[in-house]
Order: structure tokens, then sequence, then C-alpha cells
């Protein structure tokens, strides 16, 4: 199988509400749509995108320096390369996620086979949480979030936090929780708002008011790893989550300096994840799948080992995809069919669409 031809293109979805955290605020996702076809029939979809707006000529110009790389390729070849970042290529961006997805679409399709198998997993059903990322929302509109998660029997719930007071984080986890039941299982995600010493503030007065945080996500800047580490010894009643913001060398760092309790490998690029759970392994450490397009990466979840969770964030995918992917007794379920099993729906195409 070699790739033939593709055709990209822009789509820009409206999140209605809105997307929040302690940083930023958008109300639209712009989607770099992918589709790879090639010499066996076989078409690839990848989907890959930002929040806010992307422009159609910003992804022909990206196209223009990667594309060139896959026609007359083997997708198989692309997926399971090793290259050596140069430059620019530690990151990642919207082409490069949907280019990734597409890649492994065609593979499974190919072999007839679900992702998820693929890659190694044998169940599909993956623990998930509800991720509001309400952060700029009044009471009405989180709760209204909340008990959507909750209406699909989820209840554990991830909570955007780093106002500028404690007593405001109290009164929206007492919100999410009351919503979610007594019993429901917390996360909270900062989105580096804090330094050190105020995230083991905040950390133990949530604990004290009577909130048992499972996991607690980026509290810190990035490139701390010192302060990750006295977070870790500081927080023992709580999982320290971190990652997706640094390349394989900076989860590195992380990882040999005991300076997390979970690995995120959410990046959106299942190669690379890949790569990076298996340092996680090596230091006997879970990992966590952040979001991803449509919920694409619950395959990548439910094939890496120690998976504590993989996050759902629903809107707006549910309003591109022709079958979205399931949720079941708090369980997200890898869909069945060839390749990633998502697909976008014509009628999106054209709504959403340039």
């Amino acid at each position: 199988m070699e790739i033939t031809g593709y055709e990209i293109r822009e789509l820009t979805v409206p999140c209605e509400p809105s997307i929040s955290d302690s940083q930023y605020e958008f109300d639209t996702a712009g989607v770099a749509y992918l589709e790879l076809e090639t010499d066996v029939g076989e078409t690839g979809i990848g989907i890959g995108g930002t929040p806010g707006d992307l422009r159609q000529e910003l992804l022909e110009q990206r196209f223009e320096e990667i594309g060139a790389d896959l026609v007359g390729r083997s997708p198989f070849h692309l997926c399971n390369r090793l290259r050596r970042p140069r430059g620019g290529e530690h990151g990642s961006d919207p082409f490069n996620r949907a280019v990734d997805f597409a890649l492994w679409d065609l593979c499974g399709k190919y072999l007839d086979m679900p992702l998820y198998e693929l890659l190694g997993g044998r169940d599909p059903a993956v623990p998930t949480y509800g991720s509001g990322l309400a952060f700029s929302h009044d009471d009405r509109e989180t709760r209204a979030v909340y008990e959507e998660f909750a209406s699909l029997g989820i209840d554990a719930a991830k909570v955007k936090v780093g106002y500028p007071t404690v007593a405001e984080d109290l009164d929206r986890l007492a919100l999410v929780r009351d919503v979610l039941g007594e019993e429901c299982t917390l996360l909270v995600d900062a989105n580096e708002a804090w330094d050190p010493k105020e995230t083991i503030r905040r950390a133990h007065a949530y604990r004290d008011a009577g909130f048992d945080i499972d996991v607690l996500e980026d509290p810190v800047l990035r490139e701390d790893v010192a302060g990750y580490r006295r977070v870790v010894d500081n927080v023992p009643f709580s999982h320290v989550n971190t990652g997706e913001y640094v390349n394989r060398e900076g989860k590195r760092r992380l990882l040999e300096n005991h300076a997390l309790d979970m690995l995120n490998v959410r990046n959106g690029i299942f190669s690379t994840a890949l790569e990076e759970a298996a340092l996680a392994t090596a230091y006997g450490v879970p990992i966590h799948v952040g979001d991803t397009h449509c919920e694409i990466g619950v395959h990548l979840a439910a094939a890496l080992p120690e998976v504590s969770y993989v996050e759902y964030w629903k809107r707006p995918w549910d309003r591109l995809t022709e079958e979205s992917v399931r949720v079941e007794d708090g369980h997200l379920i890898a869909p069945d069919r060839p390749g990633h099993g998502v697909t976008i729906s014509d009628d999106a195409l054209e709504e959403f669409g340039e």
C-alpha cells in the first residue's frame, strides 16, 4: 500500500459553550481535516487542530513542507520510522497530528483491525472522566456541562482551578461534587497557574476542606522539574500528572528526577506517544492520555499499559462525527471498526468548511 494523493481542509467548529482554563478562553475549534488516498482504494482520515481559528493558507503551507514526504510512501513505514528531532521538529502542530491519525487509520484499515488491537490492546474500554473546560463559565453554565457528563454515567471529573482565591476553587469543586455525587472522583488542572509553594498550599487547602483530589495536573511551569519534585514530595495524597507540554526529552527529565506520579502523553501523535509511554513503563509510572480530536486517543489508551485515565471532552466533536465514541459505565469505548473508526459527516464538512 502506497499513498497516492491527499486533500487538506480547514474546518471551524463553534464551541458551545466556550472552552476555558486559567490562561485562555476560546469559542471556536480550528480543525485540520486530512484525507490520504492510496493505491489500494483505502482512505486515511486525519483530524488535527487547535482552539481558535486556523487558516487554509497556513495548512497548505505546512503541507508544502511535510506533504511531499508522504506521497509514494507506505503508511507502515511512516508510522514505524524513528527520527532524531531537529530544530522546530521538537514540537507538534495541527498538521502533524492530522497526518499521524491518517497514517495509523490506513494501517488499521488495510489489516482490517481496530487501531487499539493493532497497537497491542485487547480491551477497548478505558476509565474516563469528564473534562469540563469551564473555568470562565458561571455556575449555571458549569452545572450544565457536568450534568451532561452525569447523564452519561460518568462519575469522575476534571475541574479547572487556579482562581485568584482558594475560596473560588473550593466553590467550583463543591458545585461539581454536588452534580456528580459525594462519591465522585475529582481531578483538578491548574494549567501552570502557580509556583510550587502555592501549589502545595492549595492542595492541602482542598484536602482540609474535605475534597479528596485524585489527580493534580500541571500546577507549575512545565520546565520546573525541581518544582514538580517538591510538589510530589509534599502532596502525597494526590497523583501529580504532567508532561503534556514538554517533548520527549522533557518527559525523560521529569521521570528520572521522580518529579511526577503520572505521565501525560497527550500530544496528539500516536507514534511519539508510544515512545514516551516506553519511557514511563521503564520507571513504573502510570500513563494518562489527555484529550484528542474526536476522542481518537482512546485507541492509544486501550493499548498502553497502566493507563489510569483517558480524558473525555465531548464538545464540539459530536457536531463533526458520523458516530461518536461511546461512553459506558464510566469507560470510553474504542470503536471496533477498522482503523480509528471515526469519520466526519458530509453535512459537517459542508457546514464548517471554508
